[in-house]
């Protein structure tokens, strides 16, 4: 009998993505977006950049080691990818945005320590970890289970 009422139950229609996912899946098309153009204003430009965007030596390295613009384009591409397999619900994309932020975060503290940080990318970086740890975005990528109780974990 169960089986009859299970049968005649509709499919439940596709869950929207949340918001957070949303932005979050921006932030990484940025943050690609903003390395894809440091590595092409380095080459066309030789170098000149704002102020604000500019990665201390990134023009330099680019020019001078052919290696440090394919490296540099290959972390885009991997955000890129992370950004894509977000918005496609998948726990891959937020496992490598999380891993990829974590590196970029070491990367700040070190530039901050040494004093050469770049203020407008750690904020990226912030807001982008913010977003990964929402409940919304870890249920959404199948990270954390729904809590029926409506309670807190404890992990």
């Amino acid at each position: 009998m169960a089986r009859m009422s299970d049968a005649a139950t509709p499919p439940s229609p596709p869950r929207r993505r949340p918001f957070t996912l949303i932005v979050l899946a921006g932030l990484m098309f940025l943050k690609a977006g903003l390395i894809g153009a440091a590595v092409v204003r380095a080459l066309v430009e030789e170098g000149v950049a704002s102020g604000s965007v500019r990665v201390p030596g990134v023009g330099v390295e680019v020019r001078e080691t052919p290696a440090a613009g394919v490296i540099l384009l290959a972390i885009a591409g991997i955000l890129v990818v992370s950004a894509l397999g977000l918005l496609g619900n998948r726990r891959a994309g937020w496992l490598l945005a999380m891993v990829t932020t974590g590196v970029f975060l070491a990367v700040d503290i070190v530039g901050f320590v040494n004093g050469s940080a770049n203020h407008v990318w750690m904020v990226l970086n912030i807001i982008t970890v913010f977003y990964l740890n929402q409940r919304d975005v870890r249920e959404g990528v199948g990270v954390a289970g729904a809590d029926p109780a409506g309670e807190g974990t404890s992990a």
